[in-house]
């Protein structure tokens, strides 16, 4: 489990969720997960980032329809009705919760995010430990990416009960917690951004081309 072994047992370890329910509507509206870059799906390359710094890894999904090459556990969303990602931010506190229980945790990645780092678990993982909060979220520069978190798994109930009273943006139901932030140096690429549409997938081939220079 490379960075994290000093710290978990594997047994007991940090899971991460990959939320690949993304439809990439200014894409090909064929699912984000399908876009292609660097020789590889965008989910591929997302697992392949995080596959070693963590104990297991899912993938969330709101279709059970989606074909899924990649052999991991599936987590399909519980809530539709344009919750948005808090839907896949549930769905994976819920596997994680039943995996490991209320006092374990659980990493949220998005799969258009090709480019995350080597050391993203251990990095969120550690401030969740040493900060005792309830969620940690990843920054690069002033930028935040409040997908991109680790989260206590007995956030589940509270979770729940917000976005039945309709909240939908992760910054209103996180403005209630013990939040903490772990920043990330952007040295010429940043490690978390995201694909979005066509012109995202140029930057994003132009800074692969950066990385391997």
């Amino acid at each position: 489990m490379k960075g994290l072994a000093l710290v978990i047992k594997k047994e007991n370890g940090l899971i991460c969720v990959i939320l690949a329910g993304g439809k990439g509507t200014r894409l090909d509206g064929k699912g984000k997960l399908n876009q292609y870059f660097n020789n590889k799906s965008l989910l591929e390359n997302v697992y392949s980032k995080i596959k070693n710094q963590f104990s297991d890894v899912a993938i969330n999904l709101n279709n059970k329809e989606t074909d899924i090459k990649i052999k991991t556990n599936l987590v399909y969303d519980i809530y539709f009705d344009n919750v948005g990602p808090l839907a896949g931010i549930h769905a994976a506190i819920k596997f994680s919760y039943e995996k490991i229980g209320k006092d374990g945790f659980v990493c949220t990645v998005p799969v258009d995010t090709p480019f995350l780092p080597s050391n993203l678990g251990k990095k969120l993982y550690e401030c969740a430990l040493n900060k005792n909060c309830d969620v940690v979220v990843a920054k690069s520069g002033s930028r935040k990416h409040p997908t991109v978190a680790v989260w206590k798994n007995y956030l589940l109930v509270n979770l729940e009960k917000s976005i039945e009273n309709g909240v939908r943006k992760i910054d209103i139901f996180t403005s209630q917690l013990n939040l903490e932030y772990v920043n990330w140096k952007i040295n010429q690429l940043d490690p978390f951004f995201n694909i979005n549409d066509h012109e995202d997938l140029k930057i994003a081939r132009n800074m692969l081309n950066i990385k391997k220079q």
